[in-house]
């Protein structure tokens, strides 16, 4: 793209125009949850196997959006030994 000149042989700048940022948030990919209290055996849930977080020794899942409504009816997360994981 040329750039404009003007007569003086000066180039013209054009104002940049400020984007707007958007604030609302589409629904996640995938929602995480973790084991309240450190496990010291690995296992899954509705079908989803276990991530080990070294850390603080508890167990992760990463579940679909999709498949979410499924995921909560598994007995481990409504007796609350999985929780969604808090945000950090």
């Amino acid at each position: 793209m040329a750039d404009e000149i003007n007569e003086e042989g000066e180039e013209k700048v054009k104002p940049k125009t400020a984007k707007k940022k958007t604030t609302a948030k589409k629904d996640p990919e995938t929602v995480w949850f973790e084991s309240r209290e450190p496990e010291p055996t690995m296992f899954s849930v509705a079908g989803y196997a276990s991530i080990r977080n070294f850390g603080t020794n508890r167990l992760e899942w990463e579940v679909k959006f999709d498949d979410l409504e499924r995921f909560m009816q598994n007995h481990f997360v409504k007796m609350s030994r999985v929780v969604k994981k808090r945000d950090e």
